[in-house]
């Protein structure tokens, strides 16, 4: 296998350096493996490196589009035109003492938005503290999953949140959206509503959690974790590809319309869950639309229901 070159460049920024790469593949940056370069690229591990690199973006007068986990995410094979902050904790350390306060016999907790929602699921189990167990096992950051109200196993972080801190890019100031200003539902917020890019960058999130038996929640999580495993397709993939229809579930259908299995390209419908695509090698994100609009067509064909992507789809076709 070739070595990975980056064509990186520092720059001063503000009176401190800020490493930048050059036309950087954002398949790297994502659960799907798939995705056209970006001009230029951060990776940002904390708020003053994100404030440095869009202060950057800003003097340049770049464009700048924010990802985090890159789970959920479809980059086009064109790529992304300006600047990229890929927002994420290094090495996927966390720290182990987190700011609290007690409210009515629960317990306020504040999470980066750089923190793995695995890694949230696990630890708030292990503290005795209920409402995110769901979380055990899944890819993906907490920003990513405020945005897109992500959710699992009858969980969801809409349920448990009570205000998330955001950076404005536009302004370069720090404001609060409340829970009801976010108005999250299934699977939708309010941000995630908004045009890409879209304005705003998710730094905080304060979650109210329950107090609980620390061993029975421990057996939750780790059980959530082990569905996981036995369940859903290891290897490239972006988690669940369409949102679940009023009623039913958007794997049962694609696996009833015999779509198991069934391939474009390096891109194929998972034999272990339907609801999810694979890439086998070196997938397009063309093939993966592709894919995606011909199992959408059967399934409305076979049962008259037009399933709604959950994916997000970023960037630009190829030229």
């Amino acid at each position: 296998m070739p070595a990975r070159v980056e064509r990186a460049t520092v720059v001063t920024v503000e009176g401190r350096p800020l490493r930048v790469l050059e036309s950087e593949p954002l398949g790297r940056y994502t659960t799907f493996r798939i995705g056209g370069p970006a001009d230029f690229l951060v990776r940002a591990s904390d708020r003053e490196t994100l404030e440095l690199a869009l202060a950057w973006g800003e003097r340049e007068g770049l464009p700048v589009t924010v990802i985090g986990g890159g789970s959920n995410l479809l980059v086009c094979d064109g790529g992304i035109r300006g600047l990229v902050v890929v927002f994420r904790t290094a090495g996927g350390g966390q720290q182990d003492v987190l700011p609290f306060e007690c409210e009515d016999g629960a317990i306020i907790m504040a999470f980066p938005a750089t923190a793995p929602l695995s890694w949230i699921g696990h630890r708030t189990s292990e503290l005795g503290l209920a409402g995110m167990e769901w979380a055990a096992g899944l890819p993906g950051v907490l920003g990513g999953a405020v945005v897109n109200n992500a959710g699992a196993h009858g969980g969801d972080v809409g349920s448990v949140l009570v205000d998330v801190d955001l950076y404005d890019l536009r302004r370069r100031t720090l404001v609060r959206w409340t829970r009801e200003q976010l108005a999250p539902r299934y699977r939708l917020t309010t941000l995630k509503a908004l045009p890409q890019p879209r304005g705003y960058v998710v730094l905080q999130a304060r979650l109210r959690l329950q107090p609980g038996d620390p061993a029975k929640l421990r057996a939750i999580a780790e059980a959530n974790a082990r569905w996981r495993r036995e369940h859903q397709p290891t290897g490239p993939c972006a988690g669940s590809v369409f949102k679940n229809p009023p009623g039913t579930y958007a794997g049962y259908l694609i696996e009833q319309a015999g779509l198991k299995g069934f391939q474009v390209g390096r891109m194929r419908v998972s034999e272990r869950h339907a609801n999810f695509f694979l890439n086998l090698g070196g997938a397009t994100a063309e093939e993966a639309l592709t894919l995606l609009e011909e199992v959408r067509r059967r399934v409305a064909e076979r049962f008259g229901i037009v399933l709604e992507p959950e994916i997000e789809v970023i960037g630009e076709p190829k030229g």
